[in-house]
């Protein structure tokens, strides 16, 4: 287009304001293309990004790369991961006891007692939530029972019926003296504006979005997003898993007659001392504000006799425990594995570990969504892997109509992870996500793996491969080649 403009005829008074344009998006172009290649990412997501910013007209691939940005994001967030080291070990009483003991339990237990040793604990008390009224009835007696603290964070708060009985919960909560902090993702919970919550500050309690438009003085990006959903209550319990605050989340139902699935965990014990220690993080990077009082982490006495380790993922961290701990889980399994996810557009090396498993004689199952239920990119997007699933006796269940939102692992009928994490790309690369982990619990396992199959009787098993027609093998294809963005 320059060399164009250049040979052009020089008559018109707006001919070198457009050279000069065009001279600039080229330049940029080259400038941006370097940085791409130059940061390294993964193979699949590099390439799209050179792709979209070379063929998109008009700068607009430059613009679309501004907007999901990552650099000056993640240099800011290290940054306050390093100041961070200057509290996060005195925040509350180390449990040096048992280490060892926790070690010798498993290659998971010495997995997470070498990523996360102080995100490890035994004598925990674990509950399986698989319904709306389990979570909400839970967290509505827990908060209306609080003496200290409430600190919740979510990436969806709707402004709706269930939203705003939950935020009369915590302004009853502010108005007693308790402590409340709500921490919300400022693009999950756009529709939730500052009049839904002037009540709640109004009675001393603190409400923060995490990553607004100007976050830190930084330009914004829609990429990188709080996904987690945590609710601490006086230090003693504390809540994990996929739901977030919202009518479909309460009511479990999706319109008019469709099921929303999903679930939670509720945690008594001293793992909720670690879920807190990460809410305590975000907050952080949200308000500046450090939660560092050995008030916010009473010592927690035994619960009962789970094992449980917190551990989270994000793009503020070289390592990823949580990804970490779901590879060794499914490497270790010897007869069963089950996953069930809302997306299934799998990192790599999970998938790798999926089909190796399969080979070896271990039953996989993983439970997703059907096309009624999913978007329409996505759902072409998960159906480009079927095939590698179903050749390698991989047994994929699709909802019908349901929507299942769901995440959890359970290995060999005794070793379950739950929480917030999607089985897909931005899950792994660009949200922050967390899961309980607990390495050795049959009966917590077993009350998973209950609601899973009650799931499968409605679903539809994925018997042969995904498409014979090639114009939509083709549609699936491409909708892979996005999903490093989706």
């Amino acid at each position: 287009m320059l060399a164009l403009l250049l040979i052009a005829d020089a008559a018109s008074p707006w001919h070198w304001t457009a050279i000069a344009y065009w001279a600039v998006i080229e330049l940029l172009v080259v400038i941006f293309v370097w940085r791409v290649v130059a940061s390294g990412g993964a193979p699949s997501s590099t390439l799209l990004w050179i792709f979209v910013i070379l063929v998109l007209p008009y700068g607009t691939g430059l613009l679309l790369y501004y907007l999901f940005p990552r650099r000056l994001q993640l240099r800011r967030l290290r940054q306050l991961r390093t100041s961070q080291q200057r509290w996060r070990a005195p925040t509350r009483p180390r449990d040096g006891d048992g280490q060892g003991d926790l070690q010798e339990t498993g290659p998971l237990c010495r997995l997470l007692a070498g990523i996360a040793p102080d995100w490890l604990a035994r004598g925990n008390r674990v509950s399986w939530l698989p319904s709306g009224n389990d979570f909400f009835h839970a967290a509505a007696l827990a908060i209306a029972g609080s003496r200290a603290f409430v600190h919740f964070e979510v990436y969806i708060f709707r402004p709706d019926a269930t939203g705003l009985r939950l935020l009369e919960l915590l302004v009853a909560a502010a108005r007693r003296g308790v402590q409340v902090r709500l921490l919300f993702d400022s693009i999950g919970s756009f529709s939730l504006k500052s009049r839904h919550l002037a009540e709640l500050r109004k009675a001393g309690g603190k409400a923060e979005p995490f990553m607004p438009l100007l976050w830190k003085q930084r330009p914004f990006t829609v990429n990188l997003r709080s996904h987690r959903k945590i609710l601490v209550v006086d230090g003693e319990v504390a809540f994990t898993g996929g739901r977030n605050v919202g009518d479909e989340y309460a009511n479990d139902r999706f319109g008019k007659k469709r099921k929303w699935l999903d679930a939670m965990v509720r945690v008594e014990g001293p793992a909720v001392s670690a879920m807190h220690e990460l809410f305590a993080e975000d907050w952080f990077y949200a308000t500046d504000e450090e939660l560092t009082d050995a008030r916010w982490y009473p010592p927690q006495p035994n619960k009962g006799h789970d094992i449980v380790g917190i551990v989270a993922s994000g793009p503020d961290r070289d390592r990823q425990p949580l990804w970490l701990a779901a590879f060794q889980a499914i490497t270790d399994a010897k007869t069963s594995i089950d996953v069930s996810s809302p997306y299934l557009v799998p990192p790599p090396s999970l998938l790798l570990a999926l089909v190796v498993a399969a080979a070896r004689g271990v039953r996989v199952r993983v439970f997703t969504n059907g096309r009624r239920s999913e978007a329409i990119v996505l759902y072409h997007a998960q159906r480009s892997y079927y095939d590698e699933l179903v050749q390698n006796e991989i047994e994929v269940y699709e909802t019908q109509a349901d929507y299942n939102h769901a995440k959890a692992l359970v290995v060999d009928g005794k070793t379950a992870m739950v929480g917030s994490a999607n089985l897909d790309l931005r899950s792994a690369h660009l949200n922050f996500e967390v899961a309980a982990v607990l390495p050795d619990s049959p009966d917590f396992a077993r009350a998973v793996l209950q609601t899973l199959d009650e799931r499968a009787a409605e679903c539809r098993r994925v018997t042969s491969p995904a498409q014979s027609r090639p114009v939509m093998r083709l549609v699936d294809g491409f909708c892979r080649l996005l999903s490093p963005l989706l």
